[in-house]
């Protein structure tokens, strides 16, 4: 799992090529590329 729209239950797309994470409450996609919050702490599939 990532951090995808069309893969992770946590993540939602809200427009314009940026992602939600549920579960952390930070965007994690800016324009479609990670930001800083990309499985960051919290995220349930960091390892």
């Amino acid at each position: 799992m990532y951090c995808n729209p069309d893969v992770c239950p946590y993540c939602q797309y809200i427009g314009e090529g940026d992602s939600w994470c549920d579960k952390t409450g930070e965007i994690v996609l800016s324009d479609w590329e990670p930001t800083d919050d990309f499985m960051g702490p919290g995220c349930p599939y960091v390892k």
